[in-house]
C-alpha cells in the first residue's frame, strides 16, 4: 500500500469537540475497516483547529471567519495535505470559496451525505442542524438536487436542537435535554412519514441517540468513511 503523499487534513474547531470525536472515528475506523495494527497502518492526519468566531448564529462574522479558512486551506497546501474535510456543516457556506483554492481534493460533508441518502433509497427526510445551515438550506439543496424532498424541524424544535449543540460545543450535555430532542424527532418522523434522519451538525452524532431510530445518516460517518477510503486506496 503507497500512503506516500495522501496526508490528510481536517478543518477542525467548530466545535472542539466535535473535532476531537471525529480524529478519534478515523482511528476507530481505520482498524475496523482496514485492519491497522501498528503506528505506521494509521494514516497520517494533520488538524488545524481553529478558534473561528461564531458565525453559526451571527452572521456578521462571517467574513472573518472566511479569512481564518482561507488561511487553513492554504497552510495544508504548504504541508502537501492531499484530502481536506472541513469539520462543520455550517461551514459549508463557505465550501465553494474555500474549495476553489484549494490544491487538494476538498471533500464536502454536505454533497456526501446527500449521496448517501440516495444510495439508501432516501425519498423523504429529516435534516437535523443549526438554524444556520437550515437557513441557508445547504441540505435542502444538495437533497433536491438528488430527487429527495427535505423537513426541517419547526422553529421551536430547532431552538431546541440548537440548545443542545451549544451546550456540546462548550462540552456539556443534560440527559433531560437529549430526551426531549429525541422525543420532538419521533414525532417528527411519525407525523411525515420519514425514510430516514440525517444528523447534519457534527455536534449532534456526540448526543443523539441513533440506535433509538432506524435509517439515521450520520454525517461525520460518511465522511470519515470517504477520507479514509482516498486514504487506503
Amino acid at each position: 500500500m503507497n500512503k506516500q503523499n495522501k496526508i490528510i487534513g481536517l478543518i477542525g474547531g467548530m466545535g472542539p469537540y466535535a473535532s476531537s470525536y471525529f480524529y478519534n472515528l478515523l482511528l476507530i475506523k481505520s482498524s475496523e475497516c482496514y485492519g491497522a495494527k501498528n503506528n505506521d497502518d494509521f494514516p497520517e492526519i494533520l488538524m488545524d483547529s481553529l478558534p473561528v468566531p461564531d458565525f453559526i448564529s451571527d452572521t456578521r462574522k462571517l467574513s472573518y471567519a472566511k479569512k481564518m479558512l482561507i488561511a487553513s486551506v492554504r497552510k495544508f497546501d504548504n504541508c502537501g495535505v492531499r484530502s481536506i474535510g472541513m469539520i462543520c456543516n455550517t461551514g459549508h457556506i463557505l465550501y465553494d470559496d474555500l474549495s476553489k483554492i484549494s490544491k487538494s481534493k476538498f471533500y464536502s460533508m454536505i454533497e456526501l451525505t446527500a449521496d448517501e441518502a440516495l444510495k439508501r433509497g432516501f425519498r423523504k427526510v429529516c435534516v437535523l442542524a443549526t438554524p444556520t445551515t437550515i437557513k441557508f438550506d445547504l441540505y435542502g439543496k444538495a437533497l433536491s438536487k438528488r430527487g429527495i424532498k427535505v423537513i426541517y424541524p419547526e422553529k421551536r424544535m430547532q431552538e431546541l436542537h440548537e440548545s443542545v449543540i451549544r451546550k456540546m460545543v462548550a462540552g456539556r450535555k443534560t440527559l433531560r435535554d437529549v430526551k426531549k430532542m429525541e422525543e420532538s424527532v419521533k414525532s417528527l418522523v411519525k407525523d411525515n412519514s420519514l425514510d430516514g434522519i440525517i444528523l447534519g451538525c457534527t455536534e449532534l452524532p456526540l448526543v443523539f441517540p441513533k440506535n433509538n431510530f432506524g435509517n439515521v445518516i450520520d454525517c461525520m460517518e460518511v465522511l470519515a468513511d470517504k477520507l479514509l477510503e482516498r486514504y487506503y486506496n
